[in-house]
């Protein structure tokens, strides 16, 4: 009995010895299996760093980190703006094995394109890189920033305007655009204009184009070149002969353009003046039979120029009168008489007792450059209500009557006489060659009597012109036209 339950004690103590060997040998089993990553660094490039991308570039770059584990593999992951909208996500080299992911700017400006940023565009974010063991991932300790940026590629482009040769005359005063144009380099590229004399070599002005260097174009003013010029010590009607061009930049690379332009800068010889009477603001009363000399003044621009005085309506610009001054343009007077304006305005179909105001100015002219004077005055010119007409005695006509005008041919004046047996209005008008009316001579209500009418040619070129009057009195109708010659 004894020896029974010593067998059957041995045989349990060597089953639970066997299963705690049993139980030993299997947690050691599971611990061989445990998959542990440890923590790891980024290494290349920086933190901060700007990488443009160029299509064509193939040089390698390598993004390298610390390792993980000897079983880790990894995957190299951008985002934008953070880390946390991840658009980009590269396994590492060798089938995600390595600690560096080889890229290179072609293979990166191919992924931008694809993810729709154009030439010059720049996308900003920040990468890291997870490891992988298993189902185990751990992320790098550090995340870094980086901005992506493509690169504008640079093509041959051709200058297009002004063409080779050409001489630009700079005055203070012409503030008229000049526009510089050449071909576009590149989507995102910029470009500056460049002067050198005696050749591009040796630049001495250069431009942003327009819209801060982005568009194919810069634009100028003479009065902006002139100071430039000033400023280059070159004095009125000094010139400076060189060559021009345009550089394309796409922030690392420059690219000239295929052409080089000669061209020829000249300050005019003209100096600023003002103008001095009459005063700005005044209005002008032209009468019929006013011969009183008036004086249009300004001071002198230089020797040897010639003037032209302008008047326009409502602006200056709007030239309707260009009349040169005294002594075939020679004088800085323009002497005019209230008799001579009237016929002018008369020519222009104001009719007696109306206005027109706008601005008068001076140009000064000398060997092909011209210049405004530094002022433009306001004027107002207004017809005398009173017609240029005068009434022949107190007799009373016994039938209507137009007579030849005299002198004939005339220069730049004549008188015309006529006959109203009735009170009632008249016409008289003047007409050229064609048929077109050229001045209204009278156009109102005049009582019986024998009258005389002037006519001033001064604004006329030399040639055959007609006059015709058309009086109504009592339901009688009176017509008739005559021909004038006037020879200036």
């Amino acid at each position: 009995m004894k020896k029974l339950i010593y067998a059957t004690l041995m045989i349990a103590i060597f089953f639970a010895s066997g299963t705690i060997f049993n139980s030993q040998n299997s947690l050691k089993a599971e611990q061989s299996e445990i998959q542990v990553l440890n923590p790891f660094n980024l290494l290349f490039p920086p933190t901060g760093l700007r990488l443009e991308t160029e299509p064509g570039n193939n040089t390698p770059i390598d993004i390298t980190w610390t390792s993980a584990g000897a079983n880790a593999t990894y995957k190299w992951k951008f985002g934008a703006p953070t880390i946390n909208s991840v658009i980009l996500n590269l396994p590492s080299n060798t089938n995600g094995t390595a600690t560096a992911l080889t890229v290179t700017p072609a293979a990166v400006d191919g992924i931008l394109a694809g993810l729709g940023l154009n030439p010059g565009d720049s996308v900003s974010g920040q990468w890291a890189v997870w490891a992988y063991e298993g189902n185990d991932s751990i992320k790098s300790v550090e995340t870094f920033n980086i901005t992506f940026k493509r690169k504008v590629v640079l093509n041959q482009f051709n200058l297009l305007f002004p063409p080779a040769g050409i001489t630009l005359v700079t005055s203070p005063e012409n503030n008229t655009p000049v526009n510089i144009t050449w071909g576009n380099s590149s989507s995102g590229a910029t470009y500056k204009w460049k002067f050198g004399a005696p050749t591009i070599s040796s630049v001495i002005l250069s431009l942003a184009s327009n819209n801060s260097g982005s568009d194919t174009m810069l634009t100028v003013t003479p009065a902006a070149v002139d100071g430039i010029l000033a400023g280059l010590g070159l004095n009125p009607g000094d010139s400076v002969s060189g060559q021009w061009a345009v550089w394309a930049y796409n922030g690392s690379d420059s690219l000239k353009s295929a052409e080089t332009f000669n061209i020829t800068f000249r300050r005019s010889t003209l100096s600023m003046f003002n103008l001095l009477s009459p005063p700005s603001g005044i209005t002008f009363l032209a009468e019929p039979n006013n011969s009183t000399p008036v004086n249009i003044q300004w001071s002198k621009s230089a020797n040897g120029v010639t003037y032209k005085w302008k008047f326009g309506a409502p602006m200056v610009e709007n030239t309707i009168l260009d009349l040169p001054s005294n002594n075939n343009g020679a004088d800085t007077v323009l002497t005019v008489t209230p008799e001579a304006v009237d016929g002018i305005l008369a020519g222009l179909g104001v009719n007696p007792g109306d206005s027109v105001k706008g601005e008068w100015a001076v140009w000064a002219y000398l060997n092909g450059d011209s210049l405004k004077s530094t002022e433009t005055f306001d004027i107002t010119f207004k017809r005398d209500n009173k017609s240029g007409i005068t009434q022949n005695g107190t007799g009373i006509p016994d039938k209507y009557a137009l007579s030849q005008n005299y002198p004939n041919p005339f220069n730049p004046s004549t008188k015309i006489n006529f006959e109203l047996p009735q009170t009632g209005n008249v016409k008289i008008l003047i007409y050229d060659m064609a048929g077109k009316e050229v001045a209204v001579l009278l156009n109102e209500v005049k009582s019986a009597g024998f009258y005389t009418v002037t006519f001033d040619g001064f604004n006329l070129s030399s040639g055959i012109y007609y006059y015709r009057i058309n009086a109504e009195g009592n339901g009688n109708n009176f017509t008739d036209t005559k021909k004038m010659m006037l020879i200036k």
